[in-house]
This record gives C-alpha cells, sequence and structure tokens, in this order.
C-alpha cells in the first residue's frame, strides 16, 4: 500500500503504483518501472548509472546506456513540477524522495521499530508496530517490474513480510490471544511448510489454549512433513517443545503486561486496506482507549481458547490404514499364506514379517492383505511408516506417542519414559483385536515396543531386513513376481489393451524392468502421462544401459532412489564391497570370487555379503553363492563408476582375471597328464581354487562358464592390458572342450571374437596367431571348415615372423587336417609335412608334438557326456593327421 507523504505515494508492495496530490502518475513502462524501484530503494543517495544497467539486465543489450537515460528522462517528466527531485549527479542519478513516501521502507522501518519493542518487552506497542506494517502490503511485491534487483528484492521483501507475521503472532500469543494466533497459523505453515518456528509457535498457542492433543498433533504432522521433504526429524529445540508438552513442564502463558489490560492493546490482524492515516495513527499510539479487561484475564476473542478438550471415549477405534492400491494385482498364494498367519488366535499374537528388496512391492501386498482382513479387528487398525530403510529410522518413543492417542489417551497422561509409554500401550491393546501395520521396520528393537502384548492382536511387518523376525513371527520372503504376474501387473499399471495388443514388447519391457513392481508402475506412470509413446518406444529407451535408472523415474516414484536409502545406511566397507560385485554380469557369483575382488579373506568377505543379504541389497542363491537383482546390479555399477577410480576397479578385475587363470591351469594339473602345458601359458602370481580331480574341476568349469565369460568380455573391453591373461584363459577352455552345448559355443566365440580384435589393435604377431587360432578350433568345431581356413591361414602367417615352433605347429596341423576335410590333399599333405619340420619327439615335454598330445588328453580328461561337445573333432583331428602322415611319408 502506498504512504501519503509530502503529496507523493509510491507503493512497492504490490503492483507498483505512484500519485502526486491525489493524481495517478504515468509510471511508463516496465523498464522504466524498474529503473524508478531501483532509485526509490536507494532512499534518497546516488545510484550509478552501472547499477541501473545492472538493475535491468544481467546481460545488458548494446544500446543499455541510452535506455537508461532515456527511461529517467520520462521518469521526471512524469514528476511534473516536482521534477527537480530527480537530480543528475557525477555518473548517475538521486530521487529526493523521504522514506515516507515509500510503503516499503516505510514497512521496513515499522518491523525495526517492532523488534526494538518486543527487545525492551514492550509487547503491546510492538505489536501495533508489527500491524502496521503488515497493513502497508496489497499483494505480491514489485508486480509486473522486470529485472534482476526487482526480483531480488522480491524475495527479500516476502521474506521479511514472513519474519514480520511470525513477530507479530509471537507477540498476540504473548498477550493472550492464543486461539486466534493458531488459527492465523494454518495457512502460512501451509504456504511454509518447512518453517519450524510456525509449527513452534502454533503448538504453544494450541498449549496455551488448553487444546494439548492438537498441539502434539501439530508435532506430528511437522515430524511428517520433515521426514517426507528432508528425510530427517523435526530440529532439537521442537522436539524439546514436544517433550515439555508431554510432561507438562512448558510454561502457561505468560501473565499480560500492564500495557496488555487496555483493549487498545488486543492483537488487530490489520487488514491491508487499511488507509494511509489510519497506519501513521496505529504506529503512533502507545495505548488503546476501550474499557480495561480484568488482570489474568482472556480478551473476549479469546472465549473459546479456554473451552476444555471434550472427553475421549474409551472405546476409540482408530482407522489409520493408508488406502490399498487400486491397481493392487497378482500375488494370491502369498496373500493367502498371510491371512492365515494373521488369523485372530486365543494363544498368542499374530505376527507376520514380509522382507524383501526395495521396490519389490511389500507395502502394497501389506496393505492389501491388512484392509482384507479388517473384519477380524474391529477394535482398530494402527499404522507407522518406521523409515527403516534409511539413516534415521523413527523412534518408537515418538511412535508410541502417536499411537497412545489414536487409542484415546488423554495427551496429559501419556508417560515421560519410553518404557512406561509400552506398558500404557499394551494396557490399552489388552482384550481387544486391534491390527498393527508397522511399515518399513529397521530392526527387532525398533519394533519391539510396538507390539501388542496380549491374543486376540495382530501385527505386520513390513521389511528389507532379512533378519528382522520376532519371536512367534512368520517371515515370507516377498520375491519379484514371476513373467506370467509381472506381465499381468504392466497390463493393469499401462492398459489391458496395450499389453494385450503387443505381448511379445510387454515380455520384453518385463524383462528390462527386472520384473521390479516399481519399475513396471513407473512404466505405467510414464505410458499414462505420455499415450502416444508405446511400449516399443519404452522398450527402447530402456535398453540403453546406461540410462536405464534414469528412465525409470516419474513423479516422486524412483528405482534408483529406493536403492539409494538403503545404499546411504550401510557401512563404507559394506558398500564398497556391494560396489565392487556389481563389476561382475554373471548371474551370480561364489564367496571366493568375491573375495579376490574385494582383496580380502573369504570369512570377512562372507560377512560383508550377509550384510548385503540383510540389508535387502543382494540375494542369497544356493549354498556358498550371491546374486544382484538386475536393477540393483545396475545401480551399485553406476555408484562403482562414480564413486571408484578407475584404477582401483581395473585393479579389481586384473585380481578376478589372474585367480580365475590361475584356477584354470589347477584344473589342467588335476588331469592325469597335464605335461607341459603351463610353461606355454602365462603365469600369474595367484594360486587359484585347487581340485582333488578332474571331476571336480569339470564342474567347477561347468558351473562357472558364465562367470569365466562376463568377466573375460569386461576385461577386453575395459581393461586391455590384461588381455593377453584372457587370451592364455581361453585357450585352456577351447582345448578342454568345457562349454556345454552350442549356447556355451556362442559365448565362448563372441568373447573370442573380442580377444581377437583387441589383438589386431596390437603390434605383436605371436599374440594376433594365437587368437586367430582358438577362433579357429571353434569354428572347426562347429564345422564350420572355410572360417577355420581363413582363421588358420592368418595365424600361420602371423607366426612365421616369430620364433614360437608350438603354436606353428599347432595351426599347421589343424590347417592340414581342414583342408583335408574340403578335399584340398595336396595342400593339406605341405602343411602336415611343414608342421613335421619342427615337431620334435613326442617324449620331449618341451617339443610341439609332445604339446599336442597332452592337449589332446586335456580334452579327453576335462570333456564328458554333459559338455555335450562333440568329441569326435578331436579323434578326428588325430585319424586325419595319422593318414596325412602316411601321404606324407610316400613324398
Amino acid at each position: 500500500m502506498a504512504t501519503a507523504v509530502e503529496g507523493y505515494e509510491f507503493g512497492l508492495l504490490g503492483p507498483l503504483s505512484g500519485r502526486h496530490g491525489g493524481r495517478e502518475l504515468d509510471l511508463g513502462s516496465p523498464l522504466q518501472r524498474a529503473v524508478l524501484v531501483r532509485l526509490l530503494l536507494g532512499e534518497g543517495r546516488r545510484c550509478g548509472l552501472d547499477h541501473l544497467i545492472d538493475a535491468l539486465w544481467e546481460e545488458p543489450p548494446g544500446n543499455a546506456v541510452r535506455s537508461v537515460q532515456t527511461y529517467v528522462y520520462r521518469i521526471r517528466l512524469s514528476l511534473g513540477e516536482e521534477r527537480s527531485r530527480l537530480e543528475t549527479t557525477q555518473g548517475g542519478y538521486q530521487l529526493a524522495v523521504p522514506e515516507q513516501a515509500v510503503d516499503a521502507l516505510r514497512f521496513e522501518r515499522l518491523v525495526r521499530d517492532g523488534e526494538e519493542l518486543r527487545t525492551a518487552r514492550q509487547t503491546a506497542p510492538a505489536l501495533r508496530a508489527f500491524d502496521a506494517a503488515l497493513a502497508l502490503w496489497s499483494g505480491e511485491p514489485l508486480t509486473g517490474v522486470p529485472g534482476p534487483y526487482a526480483r531480488r528484492h522480491r524475495e527479500r521483501f516476502v521474506d521479511l513480510r514472513l519474519n514480520a507475521q511470525v513477530a507479530q503472532l509471537s507477540c498476540a500469543d504473548e498477550l493472550g490471544d492464543h486461539a486466534r494466533v493458531a488459527t492465523e497459523l494454518i495457512s502460512l505453515i501451509a504456504d511454509h511448510p518447512l518453517r519450524e518456528d510456525l509449527y513452534a509457535l502454533r503448538m504453544r498457542a494450541l498449549y496455551h489454549a488448553g487444546r494439548t492433543a492438537e498441539a502434539l498433533a501439530v508435532y506430528a504432522a511437522a515430524r511428517e512433513t520433515m521426514v517426507a521433504e528432508l528425510g530427517m526429524d523435526p530440529g532439537p529445540e521442537l522436539r524439546e517443545l514436544q517433550s515439555r508438552i508431554l510432561t507438562g513442564t512448558e510454561p502457561d502463558a505468560l501473565e499480560p503486561h500492564p500495557e496488555a489490560q487496555l483493549a487498545g492493546a488486543a492483537p488487530s490482524f490489520a487488514s491491508p486496506t487499511v488507509s494511509a492515516g489510519a497506519v501513521d495513527d496505529i504506529a503512533n499510539r502507545s495505548s488503546g482507549d476501550g474499557e480495561p479487561i480484568a488482570p489474568g484475564a482472556a480478551p473476549e476473542a479469546d472465549a473459546t481458547a479456554t473451552t476444555p478438550v471434550e472427553e475421549v471415549p474409551s472405546a476409540v477405534r482408530p482407522q489409520q490404514l493408508p488406502p490399498a492400491p487400486g491397481d493392487f494385482v497378482g500375488r494370491e498364494r502369498l496373500r493367502e499364506r498371510l491371512r492365515l498367519a494373521l488369523r485372530p488366535s486365543g494363544e498368542a499374537v499374530a505376527l507376520a514379517v514380509l522382507s524383501g528388496i526395495g521396490g519389490v512391492g511389500k507395502t502394497a501386498l501389506a496393505l492389501r492383505v491388512a484392509h482384507g482382513i479388517r473384519g477380524d479387528y474391529p477394535d482398530g487398525q494402527l499404522y507407522v511408516d518406521l523409515r527403516g530403510d534409511g539413516g534415521q529410522p523413527a523412534d518408537p518413543a515418538d511412535v508410541l506417542v502417536d499411537f497412545l492417542l489414536a487409542l484415546g489417551l488423554p495427551a496429559a497422561e501419556i508417560p515421560a519414559t519410553p518404557t512406561a509409554r509400552a506398558g500404557a500401550y499394551r494396557t490399552l491393546t489388552a482384550d481387544r483385536r486391534i491390527l498393527v501395520l508397522l511399515d518399513n521396520a529397521s530392526d527387532t528393537a525398533q519394533v519391539t515396543p510396538l507390539l501388542p502384548g496380549t491374543p486376540g492382536n495382530a501385527a505386520l511387518i513390513t521389511t528389507r531386513h532379512r533378519s528382522l523376525v520376532p519371536p512367534g513371527a512368520t517371515r515370507f520372503e516377498v520375491p519379484v513376481p514371476d513373467q506370467r504376474e509381472a506381465v499381468a501387473m504392466l497390463g493393469r499399471f499401462t492398459g489391458d489393451a496395450e499389453v494385450a495388443g503387443e505381448p511379445e514388447l510387454a515380455l520384453q519391457l518385463v524383462h528390462a524392468c527386472g520384473q521390479l513392481p516399481l519399475a513396471l508402475r513407473i512404466i505405467g506412470a510414464r505410458t499414462a502421462a505420455r499415450p502416444g509413446r508405446g511400449l516399443g518406444a519404452q522398450l527402447q529407451r530402456l535398453r540403453a544401459e546406461e540410462r536405464r535408472l534414469d528412465e525409470l523415474r516419474a513423479g516422486d516414484m524412483s528405482v534408483e532412489a529406493t536403492f539409494q536409502v538403503g545404499y546411504r545406511a550401510l557401512a563404507p566397507d559394506r558398500a564398497r564391497a556391494m560396489r565392487l560385485c556389481a563389476l561382475l554380469d554373471a548371474v551370480d557369483f561364489p564367496v571366493a570370487v568375491a573375495a579376490v575382488l574385494l582383496d580380502r579373506p573369504e570369512q570377512e568377505t562372507e560377512e560383508q555379503l550377509e550384510h548385503l543379504v540383510e540389508a535387502g541389497l543382494l540375494e542369497p542363491h544356493a549354498a556358498d553363492r550371491y546374486r544382484f537383482h538386475d536393477l540393483v546390479r545396475a545401480f551399485a555399477a553406476r555408484r562403482a563408476d562414480r564413486e571408484d577410480p578407475v584404477a582401483d576397479r581395473e585393479a579389481a578385475l586384473v585380481r578376478l582375471t589372474m585367480f580365475l587363470h590361475a584356477t584354470l591351469l589347477q584344473a589342467m594339473s588335476a588331469t592325469d597328464r597335464s605335461g607341459s602345458l603351463s610353461i606355454h601359458l602365462v603365469p600369474v602370481p595367484l594360486t587359484g581354487l585347487r581340485f582333488a580331480d578332474a571331476e571336480e574341476a569339470r564342474d567347477w568349469l561347468l558351473a562357472e562358464h558364465t562367470l569365466l565369460v562376463s568377466v573375460f568380455a569386461r576385461v577386453l573391453r575395459d581393461v586391455p592390458a590384461a588381455a593377453r591373461i584372457v587370451v592364455a584363459s581361453l585357450s585352456v577352455i577351447a582345448s578342454s572342450g568345457l562349454f556345454a552345448g552350442p549356447a556355451h559355443q556362442r559365448e565362448l566365440e563372441r568373447v573370442t571374437d573380442q580377444a581377437v580384435a583387441t589383438a589386431e589393435r596390437s603390434d605383436d604377431p605371436a599374440w594376433q596367431a594365437q587368437t586367430r587360432h582358438i577362433r579357429a578350433w571353434l569354428a572347426f568345431i562347429r564345422d564350420d571348415l572355410p572360417a577355420a581356413e581363413t582363421d588358420l591361414r592368418e595365424a600361420i602367417a602371423r607366426g612365421r615372423a616369430v620364433d614360437d615352433p608350438v603354436a606353428f605347429f599347432m595351426s599347421a596341423r589343424l590347417l592340414s587336417v581342414v583342408l583335408a576335410d574340403q578335399g584340398h590333399t595336396e595342400e593339406a599333405v605341405a602343411f602336415f609335412a611343414e608342421s613335421e619340420t619342427v615337431a620334435g619327439a613326442e617324449d620331449d615335454p618341451g617339443s610341439p608334438a609332445y604339446f599336442s598330445r597332452e592337449v589332446g588328453r586335456l580334452f579327453t580328461a576335462l570333456s564328458s557326456d554333459r559338455a555335450e561337445v562333440n568329441l569326435s573333432a578331436a579323434r578326428h583331428v588325430y585319424e586325419v593327421s595319422d593318414r596325412l602322415r602316411q601321404e606324407a611319408a610316400k613324398r
């Protein structure tokens, strides 16, 4: 509101306005108005031309100086006969308008006066000053005024107004107008839900008005808001205030100051439309002239504040369950098992625990079941989110306060100690049928005080922590839904017609989401938000591995944020274990492999992995094996990329590659006769696993095939410096024949293709020859003779450049067989004869002939019917070789 002084009125605390002698001033264009605001808030001081330019633009245009000069000229014209008030000074301008003519300056002065009066404990005059200050407002300050200067001051004035409102209400509360203060604060808290001082002021006002239960409810609402928005409980001041209210130690309202005994001291909460003259009158009065109020009595407006709280019925039936998801689908068998476990019992409290990874749908399932059995628990249902997946779990002592209030216990009777509260809670739930849903619990210690104590009641607990099983409870693991159920969920979230129209895409989308219900729900939300983007487009976006987690968020739902909560609660060494294990792309992994990655003893590693299982971030899978959910692995891999130095990740992968290679060498040693094979392979400083016999070695190789292939592929892609170790390992696997069927062979061939490409980028012909030979042998096994011939010719060509008779002998001997099988007998005999020149004696461990014989024995020793490889390929090589030897001898 503008203030009239010396004929001028300038209003900044609302739409910008100006009047002179009752005449509306033409304030010009928006930028001209911005110049005027800058001059008015300069309070008569010189304002440099550069300051005016900065007030208007973040990046001034080329004609900024001329534009500002034009705006100043027009402002001067609008002042008419008073244009001399706007003076040109050296390098700038100065507008001589007194403080009283500008409502914003007048507002700041009144607020300062009010604060000084409060400090001097003159509450009533302070209240009148704040009333007068707030009466100057008529809307959003500086409405329609552009530029960075106006924006900054608009925000500043809004903050000043809020602080003034808080001070005004604090004064009013001190003067006894508790009910009105509590009412006024409702809208302020709604507009500023994170201001703890507003909650504290309303709690005090309600408490002083005799409305203790409502005061405690304000604290509960504040805590819920702070946890939801900031992830933390309210600060110590608000918590201490709650404690004082609970224990009755919060001081009563102060006796009204003598000034407050006059009616004029009563809070006015002045309307923003008060005239300028009335504002001055209010600000200048020191006391009112109304009838006096009796000492200690509240003003007439406070009559409602002292109304006694109505007696709470003894048979209060709380109904606190949040609504169950309307689109819930599936989980029929698990729901039925839960219902049976939660049937009222005359012998004990019915207890059930739902555990599982974040996002698997524990809460949705619990709510569905809880609503379904409400009829079994007619005395009420209690609910609380215990925030056990984060760093600040709910304090059960605070939860007990909420439960006791919900059960009808007056706030003044709530015990001060946690133990006494738990006892009161068990007393109130005794001989009743009440269902308690404890959602998102952290541990047994947190939930124990919240469990009813007598038969007939029931408690359902959800948690990510597998070890949370109170005595007498039945634990149910909530798995990811199977494929059929996951597709049904997707249909419910996105629309059954869309899924029915593209069933194959729906199936792929379910797999890309890891069948995680939260991810499927997010896809449904994104589909609803973008109906033109079908399942195919959603799938395409999810296939980009590096962006998958970014795509799985919608509104306040986020797969990454769900996992992040549990991850932040991990100790540093456990978080590191999670990140490094995510380097593995295999379906699962044994403890021994994880120990190598972490560079820790197996026992210590197993303890860390069990902690990850307990936190719901890793799953046990068979004896001594673990696995990640696909999306949890993606999350952990992203954390590794962002938190672990590249050198640390590479070192872990190299360490594991050497361990796997050493274990392959041990598998060779477990055969009856491994001979000199190991002396031709890359040595490593690790011993690897040891095997009692060939059967044990064979079982390990078959069990870890996917792990081996995935690690080797990762190393070839990310750590090319360790590629030679990978190639040496591939030589052992290919020579052993241990790839169970065509699928395993294709995996091995893909990695070998990577190895060939990596070798080709080097300048090492021996390495290039070795990778080509491995790929040729795999092609030979699958009977692709042209491909085998091509690689063998390349291997021989590169092998001739280096002195490696074993490599040349193996490739030349195999090429002779390949050529013979294709009918090229002459060339086959020639290559065979050339190989014989370097063969050496079969009883010489260092000779190529000895090496070749031992490879054949290794293939026979480690291969088995389970491997489903064509053992006749090896026998065929020897049969053709014998025939070629005879042909070569004839010539």
